[in-house]
């Protein structure tokens, strides 16, 4: 699974290369890495890049990367995020997308992981589903749903929130592998190239991932960002 996710990011990458792409990017300083409702930089504070290509035919492909923790003992590490879609309007206005994702760990491969993905977009609203056969070193099938909505207070201001639930469809569920839900609602602010953002997360149930692989905080967190668009 994770191959074909690697093998398709990259093929998109290539489609999108001909087809003109607008690149587009941000370089991110936050004070933790709050992924799905656990932290993965032992809430520490990252630097992140994010870039990506639009096509102007509906493909697009990009790549995120971030310092990452695995735990208090360990040694500083990276994620490398790839992904990589199609998206198309409908009649009805909505927006249908459908793609993969490829999670690297280079110091840590056992954790690598893929997935694929499928949503709506209408507006300021969105939502997907992840399914991975094999998520983040739990040796576990997983679904992601996700419904994300952001609105414009003003010209400068915004508000935005998110709502995540984590299930196993495989019945694999215990002390480390329970349907998880995460929600996070925060500001954010544009200044010219630059936008700032504070979000509030909470994560229910609050446990912590000990799988001897990585050991990670799961708990409501607020957490600052920083990012220069380009």
């Amino acid at each position: 699974m994770l191959k074909f996710c690697v093998i398709l990011v990259f093929s998109i990458f290539a489609v999108t290369g001909k087809a003109y792409a607008q690149v587009s990017g941000s370089i991110t300083l936050a004070s933790d890495y709050s992924y799905r409702g656990i932290s993965l930089s032992n809430e520490q504070p990252v630097a992140q890049l994010n870039l990506v290509y639009d096509a102007p035919d509906g493909w697009y492909a990009g790549a995120f990367g971030s310092k990452v923790k695995i735990n208090s003992s360990s040694s500083d590490g990276e994620q490398i995020l790839l992904y990589s879609g199609f998206s198309q309007r409908l009649r009805s206005g909505m927006i249908w997308e459908a793609g993969a994702t490829a999670a690297l760990f280079p110091k840590s491969t056992d954790l690598n992981y893929g997935e694929v993905f499928t949503g709506l977009m209408f507006d300021n609203l969105s939502a997907r589903i992840y399914y991975s056969p094999n998520y983040i070193g739990l040796n576990s099938k997983t679904l992601y749903l996700e419904a994300n909505a952001d609105y414009q207070l003003q010209e400068r201001l915004d508000v935005f929130s998110h709502i995540g639930w984590l299930v196993y469809p495989d019945g694999k569920v215990g002390q480390v592998n329970r349907n998880r839900v995460d929600v996070r609602v925060g500001v954010g602010s544009n200044f010219s190239s630059w936008k700032l953002q504070l979000a509030y997360g909470i994560t229910r149930p609050q446990h912590s991932y000990n799988t001897g692989k990585y050991q990670n905080n799961s708990r409501n967190s607020l957490v600052f960002s920083a990012s220069y668009l380009f």
